[in-house]
C-alpha cells in the first residue's frame, strides 16, 4: 500500500489551516459587522420615534442620531448614514440578504454591493429576486454581485428599466473632499452618457491640446484638463517649455483661468513669509505655507486681530512681529477695488459696504438678527469649519447662529449679535441646536469661554470643539521659513515681480509697525545671508521667506 499523505509537505496542511480560519475569522467579522449595522438602526428608529413624538417634522426627525453614533464611535457623520441607510433597507427591503449578513455568509461590502443595486427596483419584482442574488452573493465578489444583479434584473423586468434609471439618475452627485498633501478626491455619480461624455472630452484634451514634449503623464493631463473645463479657459497650456512649441499661438489666446471661490485662514506672518505655519484650507484642513502664499496671490482678505492681546507691538530685536497678533481670511477671487487706508494706515481692502477692520459693533448692530458683513466675517475666520464635532462643511457654507437666543420681541433682554454670541454651524446642526434648545430632543449644546462648544448627546456622552480657525490664524508655535532651494511649482502664478495684493499689503504692515532703523537692520542681515543687495522691504520678505 502506498502512502500517498506522507508525500504531501507539512506546510500543505498549515497553509489550509490557516486560509480556514482566515474564512471563520472574516464570518465573524461579517456578523459583526452586520449587528453593528442592526444596533444602529435600531437608535435611529428610537430617536425618530422620541422625536416625533415631541413635535420635530417628518423630513427631520432622527437625523441627528448619525451625529450621535459618530461620537459614540469616533466615525464619520457621512459613514454613519450610509450604515444607517444601509439597515433600513435590510430591515424593510433585503430580508434574505439581513439572514446572509447575519450569519456571516456575506460581508458589509457585499450586502451594500445588493443594496444599491437593488435600490429602485419594485416591490413585485424585488419579491423574487432578491433571495436569488443574495444566495448568488456568498460566493461572488462585489463587483460581480452587480453585474450579475444587473442582468437579472433586466431580464425580468426590461420594462422597468427607465423607471429604475431615472431613480439613479436623481440621486446623481458631486463631492470633493480632502486628500493627503494638498490634493482632493473628487467623486461623482452621472448619467451614463454624461460620464461617458465628461471622460471622452478630458480623454481629448489630453491627446490633443498639447505637443509630444509636454512633461506630463497621461493621467495628470486629464486631471489638469477637469480643472481647465472648470476654471473657464477650456483648454490644456502646453508645459514643454520650447519656443518653438507648435501649440504656443494656440496657447497665447487661451484666456485667463476663473478664480476659484474659497477661503483660506492664514497668519500675517506666514503670508509676509516671515514663518511657515500652515494655513487652513476652508472644508479641506491645513495646508502647507507656501501653497497657501501661491492662492494669496489672487486674494482680497478681511484683517482678522486678536482682541485678547495687547495693542500689537514691535520688539526692536525682531521687526517682522507686528503681524504676530494678526491673522488673514482669504477670500477668491480678488475683487479689486481702490486702496483706502484705515486709522491705524493699514491699506482697507474691504468688501463695499462692510465696516472697516477698526470699527467696533455698535449697540444698534447688536440688536438686529443679522450681523454685519465684518462681524459675520470674523466669526466664519475664526471658526474655520462647522463647530457640530466631526463635521467638516466650511464655515462660508454654514449659518451663522446664536448661542443664546435672539429674542425677535425684545432684543434688549439678551441674545445680542456679537462676535462672541455667534457661530458657524451648518443647516443640519443648526437645526439639531435648535431642537436641543426648543425641547424637541435630548442634547444640549454648551457655551464656553474661548469658544468653545459642548455637546452632550441624549446618553450624557460630551464632546468639547475648539474653533479650528483660530490655531491657523494665531498660531502659538511659529514655524521657521524653509532654506532655499524649495520644490519649484509646475506653472508659475504670475509674475516675479508681483509677489500678489496679499503680500504687498503686509510689506506695508512692516512699513507700519516698524522703525525704519529695524527695516535696514532686517536688510542688513538680508544681504549678509544672501551676499548681495537688497534694497527694498519686499527683498527683505522674500529674503526671509529663504531663510
Amino acid at each position: 500500500m502506498i502512502d500517498f499523505m506522507s508525500e504531501i509537505p507539512v506546510e500543505a496542511f498549515f497553509d489550509r489551516t490557516v486560509v480556514e480560519q482566515l474564512r471563520v475569522v472574516h464570518s465573524q467579522i461579517a456578523a459583526l459587522q452586520a449587528e453593528e449595522i442592526a444596533l444602529m438602526t435600531q437608535l435611529y428608529q428610537l430617536r425618530r420615534a422620541q422625536q416625533l413624538d415631541l413635535g420635530v417634522g417628518y423630513l427631520y426627525a432622527g437625523e441627528d442620531t448619525a451625529t450621535e453614533i459618530g461620537i459614540a464611535l469616533k466615525m464619520s457623520q457621512r459613514a454613519a448614514d450610509l450604515a444607517i441607510n444601509l439597515g433600513l433597507g435590510l430591515d424593510n427591503r433585503y430580508p434574505a440578504t439581513r439572514e446572509a449578513f447575519a450569519a456571516g455568509r456575506i460581508d458589509l461590502a457585499q450586502a451594500r454591493a445588493i443594496s444599491q443595486t437593488l435600490t429602485n427596483v419594485s416591490e413585485d419584482v424585488l419579491a423574487g429576486l432578491e433571495t436569488k442574488v443574495a444566495a448568488y452573493a456568498e460566493q461572488a465578489d462585489p463587483a460581480r454581485i452587480r453585474r450579475t444583479a444587473r442582468r437579472w434584473l433586466l431580464e425580468t423586468d426590461p420594462e422597468g428599466e427607465a423607471v429604475r434609471r431615472k431613480g439613479a439618475e436623481a440621486d446623481r452627485y458631486v463631492s470633493v473632499t480632502a486628500a493627503d498633501n494638498g490634493t482632493a478626491v473628487v467623486d461623482a455619480v452621472l448619467p451614463a452618457a454624461g460620464g461617458q461624455t465628461l471622460y471622452e472630452r478630458l480623454r481629448e484634451m489630453a491627446s490633443t491640446q498639447v505637443c509630444g514634449s509636454d512633461p506630463r503623464t497621461t493621467a495628470q493631463r486629464r486631471a489638469d484638463a477637469l480643472v481647465a473645463l472648470a476654471d473657464g479657459t477650456g483648454r490644456l497650456t502646453c508645459q514643454c517649455g520650447r519656443s518653438d512649441c507648435p501649440r504656443a499661438e494656440i496657447d497665447a489666446t487661451t484666456p485667463a483661468p476663473r478664480k476659484a471661490l474659497v477661503q483660506v485662514g492664514v497668519s500675517a506672518e506666514t503670508l509676509a513669509g516671515l514663518r511657515d505655519n500652515p494655513a487652513l484650507l476652508a472644508g479641506f484642513g491645513a495646508i502647507d505655507a507656501d501653497l497657501a502664499r501661491q492662492l494669496a496671490r489672487y486674494a482680497r482678505f478681511d484683517l482678522i486681530t486678536d482682541t485678547t492681546t495687547a495693542q500689537m507691538t514691535v520688539p526692536a530685536t525682531e521687526p517682522h512681529a507686528a503681524c504676530a497678533d494678526a491673522g488673514l481670511a482669504l477670500r477668491f477671487p480678488a475683487h479689486h477695488t481702490p486702496d483706502q487706508v484705515s486709522a491705524k494706515g493699514i491699506p482697507d481692502r474691504r468688501i463695499p459696504g462692510q465696516t472697516s477692520s477698526t470699527d467696533t459693533p455698535s449697540a444698534e448692530t447688536e440688536l438686529r438678527y443679522r450681523p454685519g458683513a465684518r462681524v459675520a466675517a470674523r466669526v466664519r475666520a475664526l471658526d474655520g469649519t462647522c463647530r457640530a464635532p466631526g463635521c467638516q462643511i466650511p464655515a462660508a457654507a454654514t449659518d451663522l447662529d446664536h448661542q443664546d437666543r435672539f429674542d425677535h420681541n425684545d432684543p434688549l433682554s439678551g441674545g445680542h449679535t456679537t462676535e462672541d454670541n455667534l457661530g458657524a454651524r451648518c443647516r443640519r446642526h443648526h437645526r439639531l441646536k435648535t431642537h436641543a434648545e426648543n425641547h424637541r430632543n435630548q442634547w444640549r449644546v454648551l457655551h464656553h469661554p474661548n469658544r468653545e462648544v459642548e455637546w452632550v448627546t441624549p446618553t450624557g456622552q460630551s464632546v468639547t470643539t475648539q474653533p479650528e480657525g483660530v490655531a491657523f490664524l494665531f498660531p502659538t508655535r511659529f514655524v521657521a521659513p524653509v532654506t532655499a532651494g524649495g520644490v519649484p511649482d509646475a506653472e508659475p502664478h504670475g509674475s516675479v515681480w508681483d509677489p500678489g495684493e496679499a503680500e504687498n499689503e503686509m510689506t506695508e504692515m512692516l512699513h507700519v509697525y516698524s522703525t525704519p532703523a529695524q527695516r535696514r537692520g532686517a536688510r542688513r542681515a538680508a544681504r549678509r545671508a544672501r551676499g548681495g543687495s537688497a534694497g527694498s522691504a519686499q527683498h527683505v520678505i522674500h529674503t526671509l521667506k529663504a531663510r
